[in-house]
């Protein structure tokens, strides 16, 4: 065996030398294996990810369910304002993708949603203010401005509205 000191830390490295060389590399590879079947079942537990938004009725439990993804009904059975910053917390926490698929701009259009920028009072702001800054945040809808008002929503989502069918996203 010979000694090897690195320049950084000041510990020693014991590097084989002749026979014990080959039983060092197969017990590397032993240990290489081991890493790469470990490193496929940590991948095959993958967390899902997590949906947020106005509207879990009508927009956010019907896009996760499309997508297979999760939302805080999954998880939270006796909802509060409480239990929701707990659990975008716990989310981030464990480095789940939060999916964001915004504001029911045509709720809001239509008188059928109150907005309220007061944490205490909206969940979905709630949502999005505990979540600036978060690496794994995702925004999957588009705003869009026009001279009769605000729109948008999640291209594609579809959903029923009082007779009507309302295609994402909504424009004014």
């Amino acid at each position: 065996m010979l000694a090897v000191g690195s320049e950084w830390g000041g510990y020693a490295t014991l590097v084989p030398t002749g026979g014990a060389r080959k039983a060092a590399r197969a017990a590397a590879d032993e240990a290489s294996e081991q890493l790469g079947r470990q490193g496929a079942r940590q991948a095959s537990r993958e967390l899902k990810p997590v949906v947020i938004g106005e509207n879990m009725r009508e927009r956010v439990v019907p896009f996760a369910q499309q997508k297979e993804y999760l939302t805080i009904n999954d998880f939270v059975s006796n909802w509060s304002m409480e239990a929701n910053a707990a659990w975008i917390r716990r989310m981030m926490r464990e480095g789940r993708r939060i999916i964001d698929i915004g504001p029911d701009f045509y709720g809001r259009h239509a008188g059928l949603r109150e907005v309220s920028c007061h944490l205490h009072r909206h969940a979905y702001a709630l949502e999005r203010y505990l979540l600036k800054g978060y690496p794994n945040y995702e925004r999957a809808f588009v705003r869009i401005r026009t001279p009769r008002g605000i729109g948008g929503g999640v291209p594609g989502l579809s959903r029923p509205a009082g007779s009507g069918l309302i295609i994402e996203p909504f424009v004014p």
